[in-house]
C-alpha cells in the first residue's frame, strides 16, 4: 500500500506524460484495497520479477505454493546462470565443467561409497553438488514461518570485505559465501508454523515433494536446447541446527533425547544421530581425547524408525545413512558452546580484576571490550557487558545469553587480549583459556581463508587446535566442578558434534591427506537468506502468506541478480 501512495504522489509531481513513459502511473493506478494483487500483476508487466511461476502442490489434503528445484534448476539453465554455480564468470561454461569434476574428484577421494560414484553414464562435469537447507523464521505477530531452499556447495568464496588474505586463483574451488544471497540460494517453499504444527504430516509430504523433485533434477537433468548438453543437481545432504536436522530426519537420538536426571526410567537413548554417544557404555561427555569409546560405534545403528523422505528419494552414502546430515559448526560453536566458554572465562576474571566491587568489574569489561571494538574497527553489537549477558549467578550454567554468531567472534577475539592484560590466578588458568582461546580463533581464521577441501597441512592444522581446545575445556570443567562450580564450562550436545567433527578431519587429513572444508556444511549465510524472507512474509496478507511471500521473494531476488549484473 506504501508502494502506491508513494507512487501517486510522484505521478502527481511527474505529470501524465512523464509518469506513464516511466511506468510509474501503473503503479499509481493501483486499487488500495486490493494493493497487493494489483501490485503484483504490474510487476509482472513489467518484468521486475524473476521469470518463474509459483505454483501449488496437495501436502496431505492443503495446497501448499511453493517453486519446485526443477523450476530452479531450469530457470538457472536458461538465464545462462550456470557458471555461476562453480564459482565462475557469466560465460564461463569451460571453468565450470573443470570446477565440477575437480570437485568430484575430490569428493570421490573423501567419500568413495557415496551412492553417485556406482551409477554409469553421468557426466559429472555438468552435474552441480547442491544441500538442501531449513529454518524456521519469524512473520507476523511472532508467530513460526518454515523456509525450505536449496543452493550449490561452491561459490565465490568468502565475502573479501569480511575476510582478508584469500588467494586469487580463479580455478581454486570455493564455499558459497560471497554475493547477495538471493542471487545464490532459492527458496522453494514458505509455510507458516499454523499449517504444520497442527498437522505435522503436512511439513513431512511437503519435504517428500521437495524431495521427488531434487530426484529428478538429477535422474532427469534439464536439457539446454540452444547448448545440447544436459545439467544436473546432486543433492549431497541436509544443513540445519540441531532442531530442523532432528524434525526432518525423524531422528530417535538427537541432543534433546539427553539424559536430564542422574537415573532414568530405562537405558538412555543416546543424544547422537551418528554414534551411540550418551548411551550407558558411550560417555558423550569424553572430549579430551582423539580415541574416545563412541568413536567405534559410528554408523552401526540407524538414529530413526521411520525412514526420511530425503533419504528414500535421494542418493546418499548407503553405509552410512545419517552422515547424509550435516552437522553446522556455526550453530554448534558461535550459537553454541562458543558462548558458555565466554561467559565461564569472564567469571574466571571476574575474580582477579582489580576493582572494588562487582558493579566497577562489569564497567571495566565493557570498556575493555568498546575500546577494542573501536581499535579493531569492528562493530559491538552491545552496549555493555553485564551479568545478564555472562549468565552471571544462573547456577544451571553459564551459557551466554546472546543469539548473534558476529558478537562471539568479537568477543573471542577480545578474549585473548583481556585474559594477556588481567592479573593471573593462582591456578594458572587464565593462561591455560587464553592459549586455548588463541587456538580456536587460529582454526577459524585457517577455515576461513581456505577454499572448499582443505590440503593434509591445513586438515591436520585445524583438528589438532579444536581438539587442543576441548582438551582444555574439559579441564576447566573438571576442576571446577571438583570446587562445585558446576555451572562454569557446561559439558552439552554441541561439544560432542564439533568433536565428531574434528575426528573426520583428522582421519581424512592422515588417510586420504584431503578433507572437505566444514564451512561447506555451514548455515551463517542461510540465516540472512531466512530473515529475509521472513521479513517480506510480515508485510503482506496473513491469509495468503506463503503465495505473497514467495511472489515478494521473486521480486526482490530479481532486484539482487539486476544489481549484480546476472540480469539484463
Amino acid at each position: 500500500m506504501s508502494q502506491v501512495l508513494t507512487a501517486r504522489a510522484v505521478a502527481m509531481d511527474m505529470g501524465d506524460s512523464r509518469a506513464a513513459s516511466t511506468g510509474v502511473d501503473r503503479w499509481a493506478s493501483c486499487h488500495i484495497r486490493n494493493s497487493e494483487r494489483d501490485v503484483q500483476r504490474t510487476i509482472g508487466k513489467q518484468k521486475t520479477k524473476l521469470d518463474i511461476d509459483v505454483k501449488t502442490v496437495c501436502c496431505n489434503g492443503t495446497d501448499i505454493p511453493w517453486i519446485s528445484p526443477q523450476q530452479w534448476l531450469q530457470f538457472i539453465v536458461k538465464k545462462g546462470l550456470w557458471p555461476r554455480l562453480a564459482g565462475c564468470d557469466l560465460h564461463d561454461y569451460d571453468g565450470a565443467r573443470r570446477n565440477f569434476s575437480e570437485f568430484w574428484k575430490a569428493y570421490e577421494i573423501i567419500n568413495p561409497t557415496f551412492e553417485l560414484f556406482q551409477i554409469p553414464g553421468i557426466d559429472l562435469s555438468r552435474t552441480a553438488p547442491f544441500l538442501v537447507h531449513g529454518d524456521e523464521g519469524r512473520t507476523l505477530k511472532k508467530g513460526g514461518l518454515m523456509v525450505t531452499l536449496v543452493q550449490c556447495c561452491l561459490g565465490k568464496g568468502f565475502d573479501d570485505k569480511r575476510v582478508r588474505g584469500q588467494g586469487s586463483d580463479s580455478a581454486k574451488l570455493r564455499v558459497n559465501f560471497a554475493g547477495h544471497t538471493f542471487t545464490n540460494r532459492y527458496v522453494v517453499s514458505v509455510v507458516p508454523k499454523i499449517s504444520y504444527e497442527s498437522d505435522p504430516e503436512l511439513f513431512h509430504d511437503m519435504v517428500e515433494h521437495i524431495a521427488k523433485s531434487l530426484n529428478k533434477c538429477f535422474r532427469e537433468g534439464y536439457v539446454d536446447e540452444s547448448r545440447k548438453e544436459t545439467f544436473r543437481i546432486v543433492v549431497l545432504g541436509v544443513k540445519g541446527d540441531a532442531p530442523y536436522l532432528s524434525k526432518v530426519a525423524h531422528f530417535y537420538r538427537s541432543y534433546n533425547t539427553t539424559t536430564k536426571r542422574g537415573e532414568e526410567r530405562g537405558p538412555p537413548k543416546g543424544i547422537c544421530p551418528y554414534c551411540l554417544a550418551g548411551t550407558r557404555a558411550f560417555p558423550a561427555e569424553e572430549i579430551a581425547t582423539s580415541n574416545p569409546q563412541w568413536l567405534a560405534t559410528v554408523g552401526i545403528k540407524l538414529p530413526w524408525v521411520r525412514q526420511p523422505a530425503l533419504i528414500q528419494h535421494l542418493i546418499h552414502d548407503r553405509g552410512d545413512p545419517a552422515s547424509f546430515f550435516k552437522t553446522d559448526i556455526w550453530h554448534v560453536f558461535h550459537l553454541g558452546f562458543g558462548r558458555s566458554w565466554i561467559a565461564s572465562v569472564l567469571q574466571l576474571v571476574l575474580q582477579v580484576l582489580p576493582c572494588q566491587n562487582l558493579d566497577l568489574k562489569w564497567e571495566y569489561l565493557t570498556d575493555s571490550y568498546l575500546n577494542w571494538c573501536k581499535a579493531n574497527h569492528r562493530q559491538s553489537h552491545v552496549s555493555k557487558i553485564t551479568a545478564y549477558l555472562m549468565s552471571y549467578g544462573d547456577t544451571s550454567g553459564a551459557m551466554g545469553s546472546w543469539h548473534k554468531g558476529a558478537l562471539t567472534t568479537n568477543l573471542m577475539g577480545w578474549l585473548v587480549d583481556l585474559l594477556g592484560s588481567v592479573p593471573s590466578d593462582p591456578q594458572n588458568r587464565l593462561v591455560q583459556c587464553r592459549g586455548a582461546t588463541y587456538r580456536i580463533n587460529a582454526m577459524f581464521r585457517v577455515l576461513y581463508r581456505s577454499g572448499a577441501f582443505l590440503g593434509e597441512s591445513e586438515a591436520l592444522f585445524v583438528a589438532e587446535q579444536g581438539l587442543s581446545f576441548l582438551q582444555c575445556y574439559a579441564s576447566m570443567a573438571s576442576s571446577l566442578y571438583q570446587e562445585g562450580k558446576q555451572w562454569c564450562f557446561p559439558l552439552y550436545p554441541k561439544l560432542h558434534q564439533f568433536h565428531h567433527l574434528l575426528l573426520e578431519t583428522r582421519f581424512l587429513a592422515i588417510s586420504v591427506k584431503l578433507a572437505p572444508n566444514v564451512m561447506m556444511w555451514s548455515c551463517q549465510l542461510d540465516e540472512d537468506i531466512v530473515g529475509r524472507t521472513s521479513k517480506l512474509s510480515r508485510r503482506v496478507n496473513i491469509r495468503k502468506v506463503a503465495q505473497r511471500s514467495l511472489d515478494r521473494f521473486l521480486v526482490a531476488a530479481h532486484t539482487a541478480h539486476v544489481k549484480e549484473r546476472l540480469l539484463s
